[in-house]
């Protein structure tokens, strides 16, 4: 049972890794016809549809219950699905595709930021030296062999976004863990539904407003497979195997995976004549280094721990084992006194 259950975490940890590395290069082929907020919405209207047949095929009308927690979870959901989405699409036009998806890699290592904004609980100086480690790897890519142009302006407003759009996600991400109750099917259509709801709105406004340009419906048909691929691979497909790596194998196990965005994205421009650099090549082999040894020094931690648990547990139980032993001896000779004394009167 419990190999199984990775492996099915494991498959869809992959599915997600390699459908999100090829999103970026795909998202930003269709921006030269059409915009990052008509991309997003045309591709979370047709994703929440098909999530909801799904949800409806699969646990029927009662898992479209929001159990009187419609505030938070729409609060989630936008954060999650709006906020997310909106940032790194935007961000997408003004950074290379790889460098995007390289943001986006650091997931695991903002996750320790975000939860330590949660809890208050400051993680050990080991992991946060993990982040400061990655975060000079994205900033090696970004600035083009020079970290400190980062701090100068290097990271750009692109990648600012892609950055907040990642914190964004995680939040929504762990928030799940807040649902033990729900499948990942429910919370995935049910988050989706209203964040998608958020992006149409947002999206409106922005377009009445002139903000972004209004595409006619031809834009939308020169870029159907891109909106295809966008709908099916990395929203519907993507998204349920991501919640889903995240059930079977847990949030550090599950999000490793993402390791495979930067990749897949690399491999993708590579195979489109992109030549990377020694920087870029510095650059992602440092967030990957910094994320497997996060994910190493998390489960020594998380051994010692159980092992230190274990050790205190033991000799409690056993004084607790010895205790009832002596209480029930005492009870047998308090009876076996009695015993003659009743006969006796």
């Amino acid at each position: 049972m419990a190999g199984n259950r990775t492996m099915v975490g494991a498959v869809c940890g992959t599915v997600t890794g390699l459908a999100w590395g090829g999103m970026f290069v795909v998202a930003k082929s269709a921006y030269g016809r059409l915009d990052p907020f008509h991309l997003t919405a045309v591709r979370f209207l047709f994703a929440a549809s098909i999530f909801c047949v799904l949800l409806l095929l699969v646990e029927g009308k009662g898992a479209f219950r929001l159990e009187g927690r419609a505030a938070g979870l729409w609060l989630l959901s936008t954060v999650g699905f709006a906020g997310f989405n909106f940032c790194t699409y935007v961000g997408l036009e003004h950074i290379p595709a790889q460098s995007s998806a390289l943001i986006m890699a650091t997931m695991p290592l903002v996750t320790v930021l975000v939860m330590w904004a949660r809890t208050r609980k400051a993680p050990p100086a080991v992991t946060l030296g993990l982040v400061v480690l990655a975060l000079l790897g994205v900033a090696m890519v970004l600035g083009n062999g020079n970290p400190v142009r980062v701090l100068t302006g290097g990271l750009g407003y692109g990648g600012l976004l892609t950055l907040l759009g990642v914190v964004g996600w995680m939040t929504y991400t762990t928030g799940s863990a807040g649902y033990p109750g729900w499948s990942a099917l429910r919370y995935t259509t049910l988050t989706c539904l209203l964040g998608t709801g958020s992006i149409l709105v947002i999206t409106l406004v922005a377009t009445l407003a002139g903000w972004i340009p209004d595409p006619g419906p031809v834009q939308y048909v020169r870029v159907w497979w891109q909106i295809l691929y966008v709908v099916i691979a990395a929203t519907s497909v993507a998204t349920l195997t991501w919640n889903t790596a995240f059930r079977k194998l847990g949030p550090s196990n599950g999000v490793l995976f993402i390791n495979l965005v930067p990749i897949t994205a690399f491999v993708i421009q590579a195979f489109r004549g992109h030549r990377p650099t020694v920087y870029e090549g510095i650059g992602v082999a440092l967030v990957l280094v910094a994320l497997f040894a996060s994910n190493a020094y998390s489960r020594r931690r998380a051994a010692a721990e159980a092992a230190r648990r274990g050790s205190v547990a033991a000799p409690v139980a056993a004084s607790s084992g010895a205790g009832t032993a002596r209480e029930a001896d005492v009870v047998r000779v308090r009876a076996a006194g009695r015993g003659p004394d009743r006969r006796e009167t």
